[in-house]
């Protein structure tokens, strides 16, 4: 019997999101503003010891373009599935969005 690793749910959870967050960004270039909001204020508060996985995404958000980064935010590489578990795009999806998405997943794994 093979056990079931607990992140691989919360990993397809993320990646759902990340594709309707694709989606928007694609249509909406307010959606990079806000995530470079997100990341901006998350580093001031780290002071002088940011995160790697931070800078990583400070990258990330400044040197690709718009559709890049939506080109990457659904890609299976190993860097966008370990960024997808610190995502700065928080808040581009409504609270009943990430809700109805967890909820189809629990009764997919039921």
């Amino acid at each position: 019997m093979r056990l079931r690793n607990p992140h691989d749910s919360l990993d397809r959870i993320a990646a759902e999101q990340d594709r309707i967050i694709a989606l928007r960004l694609r249509k909406n270039k307010r959606v990079l503003q806000l995530a470079r909001h997100n990341l901006a204020r998350w580093m001031k508060k780290d002071g002088r010891c940011i995160r790697p996985v931070f800078t990583e995404w400070d990258r990330v958000l400044n040197r690709l373009s718009p559709a890049e980064i939506a080109d990457f935010l659904t890609s299976e590489t190993p860097m966008a599935q370990r960024l997808r578990q610190s995502s700065p795009f928080a808040g581009v999806l409504s609270e009943a969005e990430r809700l109805s998405i967890r909820r189809k997943h629990e009764k997919a794994r039921a």
